[in-house]
């Protein structure tokens, strides 16, 4: 199942839960239950284009990894060209433009904003991430109970 398009690579384990931590002090927020699935998404308006962006993650292993980013204009930090590290290929899609990639990502930290309307997407699930005071928020998955390291 893909959240958005159609950036599934193949099957995987499934992870069980992103855990969503204050960043660097590693306090635990909230835990998401991913059920039976290994995707989740993150989305936020871009603050020049005025537009939203869209970032797929599926988890493979032990492994966050960037699978798509949607977007509808270019604008600072996001992706131009396929050459981006981890892009495997470049389309237009209607009015919005994808990245596909394989993108490894060791630590995933989300700077928060309320004007920017951060939301994390699990199967049958968004969550606000702006329920929070604008902030950085670390989220992994836990494996056998360990925290990642700062």
């Amino acid at each position: 199942m893909c959240l958005v398009g159609s950036c599934f690579c193949g099957p995987v384990a499934a992870a069980g839960q992103i855990v969503v931590a204050t960043f660097p002090g590693n306090e635990v927020l909230m835990q998401v239950p991913l059920g039976t699935g290994t995707q989740f998404s993150l989305s936020f308006i871009h603050s020049v284009s005025k537009t939203r962006v869209i970032d797929e993650y599926e988890i493979r292993g032990k492994e966050i990894i960037q699978t798509c980013e949607y977007f509808s204009a270019h604008g600072a930090g996001l992706p131009s060209s396929p050459d981006e590290p981890g892009g495997i290929r470049w389309e237009k899609q209607g009015s919005r433009f994808v990245l596909y990639m394989a993108r490894p990502i060791p630590k995933l930290v989300v700077r928060t904003d309320k004007n920017y309307e951060n939301r994390l997407k699990v199967p049958g699930r968004t969550i606000n991430l702006n329920q929070w005071e604008d902030q950085a928020l670390l989220l992994y998955i836990p494996h056998m109970g360990r925290k990642p390291t700062r």
